[in-house]
Order: structure tokens, then C-alpha cells, then sequence
């Protein structure tokens, strides 16, 4: 279920997959001052078996590290928070504001780049 979150279409396959995945991982982690509703990973989730359908993921060794921090944090694992990543991740989207986030950096490259030229 996870993995359909992260694409829009429903139907990701292992290369979507590798792409969207660390994408959403940065995105979480990128919000966690936001205060945004549904952040922190759900306590009546915890304790539930999150086993995932088998499907092998790699995130760079860094990003890993920064996901196992976070979830030792809010008492999980890391695990289950890459899952409740991934759908985060597609309810931002589903809701527009991974498309505000894009427009904001954006603007904000377009304004170095004429303070700096």
C-alpha cells in the first residue's frame, strides 16, 4: 500500500520506486518542524506488525541513517517510518504541497540568481 502512495498512478514499478523513494524519505524528513498534521508516525499504529510486501529498497547510506535517527526519536522503526514516509509523502502530493514546495524553491533559486547576476 505504501508503495502505491508514492506514485500517483497506483501502479509503481521497482524503478519508479528507487526514484520516489528517497524522494519521500527527504521530503519527510525536510517537514518535521512544519507541524503539519499526520507528521509524526501514528501512535495507533504502533505495536502492528508493518511488514511490507517483500520488496527490497535502497536508500544511500546517509539517508538511512537520517530516517533510523528519526524513527529511534519517535520510538519506531525504521521500518514502519519509511512506510508512514511513503504515504506522507502521497498525501502531500494528493493535496498540492509538494507542487507549493517545488514553486517556493523555485522562487527562491530565481531570487539568488538575480540578487547574485
Amino acid at each position: 500500500m505504501a508503495a502505491k502512495a508514492l506514485s500517483a498512478d497506483g501502479s509503481p514499478d521497482a524503478e519508479r520506486l528507487a526514484i520516489l523513494l528517497p524522494q519521500a524519505v527527504r521530503f519527510y524528513l525536510g517537514e518535521s518542524d512544519s507541524g503539519q498534521p499526520g507528521w509524526r508516525y501514528p501512535s495507533f499504529l504502533e505495536g502492528r506488525d508493518g511488514a511490507g510486501d517483500g520488496r527490497e529498497v535502497s536508500l544511500d547510506e546517509d539517508l538511512w541513517q537520517q530516517l533510523r535517527a528519526e524513527a529511534e526519536r519517535q520510538e519506531t522503526s525504521p521500518e514502519d517510518l519509511l512506510q508512514h514516509a511513503a504515504f506522507y509523502y502521497g498525501a502531500a502530493r494528493d493535496d498540492g504541497r509538494l507542487t507549493e514546495r517545488i514553486a517556493g524553491e523555485l522562487r527562491r533559486e530565481e531570487e539568488t540568481d538575480r540578487a547574485s547576476g
